[in-house]
């Protein structure tokens, strides 16, 4: 037998085998719901575990890496510490190759010194001695002069000397210290004496 309800649907009264319906299918849902809850848990577990093995793996990969490169450096000890020593030797080196060119440049040409010597001299006057002491340069030696000139001559040699700029550079002063006459065999001999200053640097 067919019923028509023409009332409308909010003053309907509800027919249990329509909420049995509705009430399976709420079960149902839930149901799949939690089956499906079941079904993905493995497989995020699964995710997790592969996770883990992996990050695992690429850490102990690292630490293999690391004390790999440990061994290296420790088996580089000798040669660092040769490399360091040879760092040291080579400042140390720079340091005195720096302390000795500062002596050359600081030196006195002697050789050059004596070439002037040499060059200047005049007829009549030889050297006895020449001495280096305390900074002074000192030289003896003696004149003899047909012409009586002695003393010229000696003050001849040293504004040569003295005009020189190679020589001269290197001393204060360059003076005639004391002249002392004899004679010898009828000749007038001038025995003197010239010191000169050098200067400190």
């Amino acid at each position: 037998m067919i019923e028509i309800n023409l009332l409308p649907e909010e003053l309907r009264s509800k027919i249990k085998g329509h909420d049995a319906k509705a009430s399976l299918g709420g079960f149902t849902a839930a149901v799949l719901s939690k089956r499906w809850l079941l079904y993905c848990l493995p497989a995020l577990l699964g995710l997790l575990i592969i996770a883990h093995l992996y990050f695992t793996i690429l850490i102990i990969l690292g630490n293999g890496e690391f004390v790999a490169l440990n061994r290296k450096w420790s088996a580089l000890a000798a040669q660092r510490k040769a490399l360091e020593e040879f760092n040291r030797e080579f400042s140390g080196n720079q340091q005195y190759a720096g302390f000795l060119q500062q002596q050359v440049a600081q030196r006195v040409l002697w050789a050059q010194k004596l070439n002037e010597f040499s060059l200047q001299l005049p007829a009549g006057i030889w050297f006895n001695e020449i001495l280096l002491s305390n900074g002074n340069l000192t030289i003896r030696g003696s004149v003899v002069s047909l012409e009586k000139n002695e003393v010229g001559l000696i003050n001849k040699f040293l504004d040569n000397l003295k005009a020189t700029p190679a020589f001269a550079k290197d001393f204060i002063s360059f003076e005639l210290s004391s002249v002392q006459k004899r004679s010898v065999g009828g000749y007038d001999i001038a025995d003197f004496v010239v010191v000169g200053a050098l200067k400190t640097k």
